[in-house]
């Protein structure tokens, strides 16, 4: 029996012992079914009845760097040497190229 053939024989079983009105224990004595298998197979359906969610698509505004005030970069001259830096420059980074553009 394929998957697809199992899942359709338990869900005529989750729907012949709801439509029965008996207790689980008794519908499964009745039906040879553990009362555990039965209860997994109720959980399983109901899960694969549930609709899908919706998916929901985010929105992003993107914003020009170049025309971003907070982008505008500091710059330093070292001998005939540039130096750009943006906002967030790590300052030991910083320290060393300067002592390296000195030495040079």
């Amino acid at each position: 029996m394929s998957k697809d053939e199992l899942f359709l024989f338990r869900r005529q079983q989750i729907e012949d012992y709801r439509n029965s009105g008996q207790s689980a224990e008794t519908w499964c004595e009745v039906n040879t079914m553990k009362v555990s298998t039965l209860r997994y197979w109720l959980r399983r359906i109901k899960d694969a009845d549930q609709p899908e969610p919706e998916q929901a698509w985010a929105t992003m505004k993107l914003i020009d760097k170049a025309t971003s005030v907070d982008s505008t970069p500091i710059i330093i001259r070292v001998n005939n040497f540039e130096i750009s830096l943006q906002r967030g420059f790590e300052p030991t980074v910083l320290s060393a190229v300067i002592q390296t553009l000195q030495g040079i």
